[in-house]
């Protein structure tokens, strides 16, 4: 069974969170770079996700658009979200183009649908023939049509859930790492926390805030919960990382050492990577 990688470039990595719709392009392309450089030395596949950043939470805020259909707003907003979403996606895959990876975007709200905030059906047939076939998908934090309040906001974090769930049975998912601007979780005293399990979970939560701008999908706490959902379903090894690091992405799926945060199920012996 192949093996896949999942690699997420944080909304607060690849823009200016503390202004709307400001993507951060050196960075994205340095990403880009050393994801191509890393692509030749990994023997199994990459599948890339990004959080929104200041592009589609400062809409979503704006119009509420995670709570759905709550005013006569709502449908402006939900194109308007969409639209930004999907302009931050084109500049990441500009990018990836230019440094030789052939990339293509997949909008979650095209394979998911909800129901109360909560995957209800998805389709990734065409993901799965996409990385058969050589091709590196990419995926965002997007709307998703909810059947009971009409749409909300999927995080990329809930997206890559989604994806695990369908992916899984073709593929061999060996490990998720999440690229941000800190060297993983931290305590109270601003040391990373070397590893987090459901066991240790309920310790470290109290020190996990939210997002440091506005972020409409829960911030640290989020990823956090979700990646140990998928680490003890899935047996799932997920880093949390700094990507401002150079060379960081080349370390992980090469299994060097680097400071970061891992999470893992508590069958799993926890150590640093």
């Amino acid at each position: 069974m192949e093996k896949i990688t999942i690699i997420k470039l944080g909304g607060s990595l690849i823009t200016d969170k503390s202004r709307p719709m400001v993507a951060r392009e050196k960075t994205i392309a340095r990403i880009a770079q050393e994801i191509k450089i890393a692509s030749e030395l990994y023997s199994g596949k990459l599948l890339i996700g990004h959080g929104s950043g200041s592009f589609g939470h400062s809409s979503a805020a704006k119009y509420q658009t995670q709570r759905g259909i709550i005013n006569k707003a709502s449908i402006k907003g939900v194109s308007e979200v969409a639209d930004v979403a999907s302009r931050l996606t084109k500049i990441v895959v500009k990018h990836f183009r230019k440094a030789g990876i052939s990339a293509v975007a997949f909008a979650p709200g095209s394979f998911i649908v909800s129901e109360k905030q909560k995957e209800k059906r998805f389709f990734v047939e065409p993901i799965k023939e996409a990385l058969k076939r050589g091709v590196m998908p990419l995926v965002y934090g997007d709307v998703v049509f909810d059947q009971s309040q009409g749409f909300g906001i999927f995080s990329t974090e809930k997206v890559i859930n989604v994806l695990v769930r369908g992916l899984s049975k073709d593929f061999k998912i060996e490990r998720i790492v999440y690229l941000g601007v800190t060297n993983g979780v931290y305590d109270e005293t601003g040391k990373t926390i070397p590893t987090i399990s459901p066991k240790t979970f309920s310790k470290v939560r109290k020190t996990l805030g939210g997002a440091g701008a506005t972020d409409v999908t829960g911030g640290m706490i989020h990823k956090v919960k979700e990646s140990l959902e998928l680490a003890k379903k899935y047996h799932i090894r997920i880093l949390i990382v700094n990507g401002k690091s150079t060379g960081v992405i080349a370390k992980v799926l090469l299994g060097k050492k680097n400071p970061g945060t891992l999470i893992a199920p508590e069958h799993v012996r926890i150590h640093k990577n």
